[in-house]
C-alpha cells in the first residue's frame, strides 16, 4: 500500500507567506533584534559611540565635497584611511537632509569625560555635551540628527543582513536542526557590542555582513563544489569586501581553504585555477583602484603606514607582551563594553560568557557515544567554522601590536557568525539528537535577557538625565538647606556617606540642587575632600547630572539629586581629619558667591583611618614584579621656603635582583616643575638594590629641603625607580597591566615665608 505523502502546512500557502510560516521562529528573532537595534541607537547621545564622530565626518565629506577625504596631518580627525563602501552608503541615504554644521565641526566636548581602558570612572560618562535635540525635546528628529539616525538605521538593517545570513548559514550545515541554527542568530543578534554597533555609525557591522556572506558561500563550495556562478558571487562579496574595511583581507585565505576543501577527496588541483583567477580578477576590478589610490597618495598600498603615523602606533616588532596585557579588555569589548569602553556591564556577565563559551567548545570532546546534530556536520565544514575566528583572531593580535586602540572586540566581528555556529554545535553535543532544540532555545532567552539588561541597566542610565524630585522626596530631604548659589543654583540639601573611611574606599556626597535659571555658559560643581592641612585628598569636578544636565539646558524649577563619588587614594595620609567642601564654578571664570559672600561651602568632616598594615601608610605597588613599595610615612606635610620634609619609604623584595635601582623623589607643582628633590641608591646608598634577597624589607629615608624660591601652595611628592640608563620599572596592577613609572603620594603644603 502507497501512503500519500503528507504535506506540510506552508505548501498549502502561496506565495511569500510559505516562507513566513516554515521561518516564522526566526522572524521573531529577527523582529526582536530590529526592535533593540533601533533602542540602543536611541539610547545612545550622538557621537558616544566609538569613533562615530569620525566616521560621520567621513559620510558628510562625502556629501558636501562629493571626493574622498585623505588621510593628513593638518586636518581634524576622519575615519579617512577605510575604504569607502559604507560610507558612501551613509551619503546615499542621508544626502538630503539639510545640516547646518560644517562638515569637520566640533563638537561640544564634556572636559570632565576622561577614560583609559583600564579606569573607568563613576560618572561622565558622555564624550560630548548634548541639546534637547537629542531628546525629542524639540520635536521630531531634524538637521545633523536626523542625519544621523538615518545612517545608523541604515546600519541596523546591514546587521539585520548578517543575523539572517547567521541563520542561513546553520540550516545550509543542519537543515533538519532549525532551533540551532536560531540559536546561534541569537547569539549574534543579541550580543549587546553588536545591538550597539549596529545602532551606531561604524563599518564593522558591514564588515560582519561581507564575512557572513563570504562564509555562506565557503559553505557550499565545501558541501557541493564549485561552479562559475559561485565562483563570481565570491568574487564580488570579495570586492566589496576589501571596499569596506581593510581587515576582511583575511578572506581570502578563507576562500582558498574552502576551494582545498572542497578538491581535497578528488587531489585535482588544476580545478582551483578557475575559480582563483575569477575571484581575484573580480576583487581586483572592483577594490584595485582603492589600494592603487593609496599607493599614489601615501607610497604604501594599505595606507596603514600613514595612519600608524597619525594615531602614534608602533612596529609589530617586540610588542608581544601587549597581547597578553589587552585580552581582557579584548574580550569584554567582544561582548559589551559601551562608548569609548567605560561602560563595561559586570565582571560576572564576562566571567559567565567565558564559561559558557568553554562548556560550548568542551562538546567537541566529548566521544560519540549517541547520535548528535554534530554527526551531521561535515569535517571540512567545521575546519571552516574554526578557521575564519582563528584569523580574525590573528588579525587583531596584529593591530594590537601596531595601533593604539587595537584591543577592539568589534574587530572580531567578521568571525562572529562562524563563532556562534560552533558554540551551538558543541552545545548540541551534550543532548541526544531529540533533544538539541533545547540549546538553540536556552541561548536565544538567555541573549534576549543579557541584551534587555544591558539596554536598560547600563546603557540607559549612563546618558540619562537627572529625575526630576517629587514634592514628598523634596519635603525629606537630608540636611535640608536653602543656599542660593549667584542666581543659578539652589542647594536644598546634602548628604555624605560614610564619613570614616580607608585609603581606598569611596565617600558619596548627594547635592540636591533647584535650578534657577538657564544660562549660555556652562558652570561646573566641585566637590572637594580635603586634609586638616588644607590638601586636597580627593575632588570630583563636574557639569551638573554627572556629566548629562550642563547648565545650558537647564529648565528653571526643577529640583535633582546628583551623586559626586569621592575616590580616597591608596596613597593618602592617615590619620587625616578631613572635611567636604563644595562650590560651582565656570571652568575658566570665577566661583559663584552664596549670599553671605562665600565662595565655597564646609559640609561635613570626614575621618580618614590608617589601614592594618605592617607600615605605616600601608601599600602593595609592584615595581616591575621587582620591587614593592609597602609603605611611607612623612614628618610633616606643611612646610616653608627652605625647610626639609624627611620621607621614609619602606621597599619589599619580591624577586631576586640583579639590578641596581636608584629612588627618585621629586616634590612637583601643577606645572611638573621640580622644587625639591632626591635621587640614589636606597638608604643613602648603603642598600643598593642588587643585594636585596626576596622579602627583605628596607627603610629607605629621604631629606627633602624646598627651594628657598618655592611659591606658596600645594605640592604632589613623586616616587619612582631608575637604573643607571634612565629606564623605570612600571607599577604593575593585579591584573597584570601597567598602571605608571612612577607614584604620587600625600600632597604638601608650602606656606609663604
Amino acid at each position: 500500500m502507497i501512503t500519500p505523502r503528507r504535506r506540510c502546512r506552508s505548501s498549502l500557502v502561496p506565495g511569500p507567506w510559505s516562507l513566513v510560516i516554515d521561518h516564522w521562529p526566526f522572524l521573531l528573532v529577527l523582529a526582536a533584534y530590529l526592535t533593540l537595534a533601533v533602542a540602543y541607537s536611541l539610547a545612545s547621545p550622538l557621537y558616544e559611540p566609538t569613533d562615530e564622530l569620525r566616521h560621520s565626518r567621513y559620510v558628510r565629506h562625502i556629501i558636501v565635497y562629493r571626493y574622498l577625504p585623505v588621510q593628513r596631518f593638518d586636518a581634524p580627525r576622519a575615519q579617512s584611511h577605510h575604504p569607502p563602501l559604507y560610507y558612501s552608503l551613509g551619503a546615499l541615504v542621508s544626502w538630503w537632509v539639510p545640516v547646518e554644521q560644517e562638515v569637520y565641526y566640533e563638537p561640544p566636548i564634556n572636559p570632565y569625560w576622561a577614560y583609559q581602558y583600564w579606569e573607568v570612572s563613576d560618572d561622565n560618562k558622555n564624550q560630548y555635551l548634548h541639546s534637547d535635540d537629542e531628546f525629542f525635546q524639540e520635536g521630531p528628529f531634524h538637521g545633523i540628527v536626523l542625519a544621523v539616525y538615518m545612517v545608523r538605521w541604515m546600519t541596523v538593517l546591514i546587521g539585520a543582513g548578517s543575523v539572517w545570513l547567521t541563520y542561513r548559514i546553520g540550516r545550509e550545515i543542519i537543515p533538519d536542526q532549525p532551533v540551532l541554527a536560531i540559536g546561534a542568530a541569537a547569539l549574534v543578534a543579541f550580543n549587546p557590542q553588536f545591538l550597539y554597533l549596529s545602532g551606531a555609525i561604524n563599518n564593522d557591522i558591514p564588515a560582519a555582513l561581507c564575512s557572513a556572506a563570504a562564509l555562506w558561500m565557503c559553505v557550499r563550495v565545501v558541501r557541493g563544489g564549485s561552479s562559475v556562478r559561485t565562483d563570481v558571487t565570491l568574487g564580488l562579496i570579495c570586492g566589496l569586501a576589501l571596499l569596506t574595511k581593510f581587515n576582511l583581507l583575511a578572506l581570502l585565505p578563507l576562500i582558498e581553504l574552502a576551494y582545498v576543501l572542497a578538491v581535497w577527496r578528488t587531489r585535482d588541483w588544476s580545478t582551483l585555477l578557475r575559480p582563483n583567477s575569477i575571484i581575484l580578477g573580480l576583487a581586483a576590478v572592483i577594490s584595485g583602484w582603492w589600494f592603487w589610490r593609496n599607493q599614489v597618495l601615501y607610497g604604501d598600498p594599505t595606507g596603514m603606514n600613514r595612519l600608524n603615523e597619525l594615531w602614534e602606533g608602533g612596529p609589530a616588532a617586540g610588542n608581544w607582551w601587549l597581547i597578553q596585557q589587552s585580552l581582557p579588555y579584548l574580550w569584554s569589548s567582544l561582548w559589551g563594553r559601551f562608548g569609548y569602553g567605560q561602560l563595561p556591564l559586570p565582571q560576572v556577565i564576562y566571567q559567565g560568557l567565558f564559561l559558557f563559551c568553554v562548556l560550548a567548545l568542551a562538546g567537541y570532546l566529548l566521544p560519540r557515544r549517541r547520535p548528535s546534530s554534530l554527526a551531521s556536520v561535515d569535517l571540512a565544514v567545521l575546519t571552516l567554522l574554526g578557521f575564519i575566528p582563528l584569523i580574525f583572531t590573528l588579525v587583531v593580535f596584529y593591530y594590537i601590536m601596531i595601533q593604539p586602540a587595537g584591543a577592539m572586540g568589534r574587530f572580531l566581528f567578521p568571525g562572529l557568525p562562524a563563532f556562534a555556529l560552533l558554540l551551538l554545535l558543541g552545545l548540541s553535543r551534550f543532548f541526544p539528537r531529540r533533544l538539541t532544540w533545547m540549546p538553540g532555545l536556552a541561548v536565544t532567552l538567555g541573549m534576549v535577557a543579557l541584551a534587555v539588561y544591558a539596554l536598560l541597566g547600563v546603557l540607559t542610565p549612563a546618558f540619562s538625565r537627572p529625575r526630576p524630585l517629587t514634592e514628598s522626596e523634596i519635603e525629606a530631604l537630608p540636611n535640608p538647606t536653602s543656599l542660593e548659589f549667584g542666581s543659578l543654583a539652589r542647594l536644598l540639601g546634602y548628604e555624605v556617606t560614610p564619613t570614616a573611611v580607608e585609603p581606598g574606599d569611596t565617600v558619596k556626597v548627594t547635592l540636591y540642587w533647584q535650578t534657577l535659571a538657564r544660562t549660555d555658559q556652562n558652570y561646573a560643581v566641585f566637590v572637594h575632600l580635603l586634609s586638616e592641612v588644607g590638601t586636597m585628598v580627593a575632588q570630583r569636578d563636574t557639569y551638573p547630572g554627572l556629566g548629562s544636565y550642563p547648565t545650558t539646558v537647564w529648565e528653571p524649577g526643577l529640583v535633582f539629586a546628583d551623586t559626586y563619588r569621592l575616590h580616597v587614594p591608596e596613597t593618602a595620609y592617615t590619620p587625616d581629619e578631613g572635611y567636604i567642601q563644595i562650590g560651582v564654578y565656570l571652568p575658566d571664570g570665577p566661583r559663584l558667591i552664596t549670599p553671605d559672600g562665600r565662595d565655597a561651602l564646609r559640609l561635613t568632616m570626614v575621618e580618614i583611618q590608617p589601614r592594618p598594615g605592617q607600615f605605616p601608610n600601608p601599600l602593595d605597588l609592584n615595581f616591575g614584579n621587582q620591587i614593592a613599595l609597602v609603605g611611607y610615612t612623612l614628618d610633616r606635610r606643611v612646610v616653608r621656603p627652605g625647610e626639609t620634609i624627611r620621607l621614609t619609604l619602606y621597599w619589599r623584595t619580591q624577586a631576586p635582583m640583579e639590578t641596581n635601582y636608584s629612588v627618585f623623589v621629586h616634590v612637583l607643582d601643577t606645572e611638573d616643575q621640580v622644587w625639591a628633590a632626591s635621587d640614589g641608591w636606597p638608604a643613602g646608598g648603603s642598600a643598593p638594590t642588587g643585594l636585596w634577597k626576596p622579602g627583605q624589607v628596607i627603610e629607605d629615608v629621604h631629606d627633602l629641603t624646598v627651594g628657598l624660591a618655592t611659591p606658596p601652595g600645594f605640592y604632589d611628592i613623586e616616587v619612582g625607580l631608575h637604573d643607571s640608563s634612565g629606564d623605570r620599572p612600571p607599577i604593575i596592577a593585579e591584573d597584570g597591566h601597567w598602571l605608571a613609572h612612577q607614584v604620587l603620594l600625600s600632597k604638601i603644603r608650602v606656606l609663604s615665608e
